[in-house]
């Protein structure tokens, strides 16, 4: 059963069913207890009523006493015997002689009580019967002369069981179908709000936009969380289809550029016969183009892994100090054009876990940024410390600044501050972006900040090892 209406009505009439089917049966247990003890509280005042109706003198049912005790009415069986156990008088509807146990002789002639038992007769029948004794006042003292006793079939009280029985069983049932039908009508009412959430979102499955949203009733909190969660999900699913658009948009104009560039030169080149050297000129110039797009693929190729969550190959110790150390020494050539000076402060070994080759880029990515954009005889500062439990890895630069408007967007993809000057260095916008997703792989952050004329400073934080 995968309806959840269905198993939701299911429920609710079973536990209605087992609930009233358990106080059903405390009910009959109770009714048969209460039955019991009343048909023995009778048969005890009936043949107390007898052992005082009756006389030393006139041992014997008078006409008016069977009319009294009701025994065409109740069913009641009475009898009187002698102390020997002999009948002395029965009411007309006893065809058989009741019988007198030792226990009930012993118990009644002793305590001078009644005595209550269950006895079988000859024809199998059980009744319950109440031995009263009947005494006389003789010699200072009570004298037992006799027994009164009442009985009645056993067969009268399971009868009335029965009906008792069968009127429960009818209400286990009624309250079953009433439970049935109930839920049926709750669950139609309490699902029409999940129903139109359904509804909203295979329309919104179906549509072109991800811009509708679930209704978020208030009266409902359950209802209200699915729904919320949902508009959280198609808020996150519209922002990732955005992002996901304008990326294809950047990265198939970015690789259009070269191409178009390419194709260009080539086609100039072979509309007529040419000298070597011009020939030698367009080759480098492809070469040139050839070799931005090679980048641009290789960081479109680790964005995509990032995404992908396997930018990181291996976990192991990384000193970020020896990091800064290879960094410097591989671009100390590219700094020195540009008479860059490239230092790293560092005082102390600085460990963390990650992938040593992944956390280089990230070191390489802001390096190469700040040498590139920063004017001659300016300065890079690469610093490693600890702080508390973070590893903290900044990069400096003595250069123009970024305008404070440029700051939230430097990380997302293809954003260039000055796409002229990005074009002329080669950039494609890429490489911060790339950086943010590996420090994320780690479990760090990445911020920047920036003043105008004075400089930037863009700052890793990671998890010490």
């Amino acid at each position: 059963m995968k309806s959840f209406r269905a198993r939701l009505v299911l429920s609710f009439t079973l536990l209605t069913a087992v609930v009233t089917a358990l106080v059903a049966a405390w009910a009959y247990q109770s009714s048969a207890e209460a039955l019991r003890d009343d048909t023995d509280r009778l048969l005890r005042d009936r043949a107390y009523v007898l052992s005082k109706s009756v006389t030393p003198m006139a041992m014997r049912l008078q006409p008016w006493m069977e009319a009294f005790l009701e025994t065409d009415k109740t069913g009641l069986r009475v009898q009187v015997l002698d102390p020997d156990g002999a009948v002395l008088t029965q009411s007309a509807n006893l065809t058989e002689a009741l019988p007198l146990s030792s226990s009930a002789r012993e118990a009644s002639a002793t305590n001078m009580s009644s005595f209550t038992e269950t006895v079988k007769l000859k024809d199998g029948t059980s009744v319950r019967v109440a031995s009263v004794p009947v005494t006389t006042y003789r010699d200072n003292r009570n004298t037992v002369i006799g027994f009164a006793q009442a009985a009645m079939p056993e067969s009268t009280r399971d009868e009335r069981l029965h009906a008792i029985l069968m009127r429960l069983i009818g209400a286990v049932i009624a309250a079953t179908l009433v439970a049935w039908l109930l839920a049926t009508v709750l669950a139609k009412a309490w699902l029409r709000s999940v129903d139109a959430a359904a509804e909203s979102a295979h329309r919104i499955g179906s549509g072109e936009t991800l811009r509708e949203r679930l209704f978020v009733p208030k009266d409902e909190d359950e209802v209200a969380r699915l729904a919320r969660a949902f508009n959280e999900l198609l808020d996150k699913l519209e922002e990732a289809h955005g992002t996901q658009q304008r990326f294809l948009a950047d990265a198939s104009h970015e690789l259009r550029t070269p191409l178009t560039v390419l194709r260009g030169e080539i086609e100039v080149a072979l509309r007529r016969e040419r000298p070597a050297n011009e020939y030698r000129e367009v080759l480098e110039s492809s070469r040139e183009e050839i070799e931005r797009l090679t980048k641009l693929t290789e960081n479109l190729l680790s964005l995509a892994r990032s995404d992908a969550g396997e930018s990181i190959a291996t976990r192991e110790p990384v000193d970020l100090v020896a990091l800064c150390e290879r960094v410097r020494d591989s671009l100390t050539a590219q700094a020195e054009t540009k008479r860059i000076a490239l230092t790293v402060d560092a005082p102390q070994p600085v460990w963390v876990n990650g992938d040593a080759v992944a956390l280089e880029r990230v070191c390489l990515n802001l390096v190469e940024n700040a040498i590139r954009y920063s004017p001659a005889g300016e300065s890079v500062m690469l610093r490693a410390m600890s702080e508390h439990d973070e590893a903290v890895l900044s990069v400096s630069d003595t250069g123009p600044g970024i305008g404070a408007d440029h700051l939230p967007h430097l990380f997302e993809r293809f954003y260039r501050v000055d796409k002229a000057r990005s074009r002329e260095h080669g950039g494609a916008g890429l490489g911060l972006a790339i950086v943010e997703a590996l420090v994320k792989a780690h479990g760090g952050s990445v911020a920047v900040a920036s003043t105008v004329g004075r400089g930037t400073t863009f700052m890793v934080r990671l998890p010490v090892a």
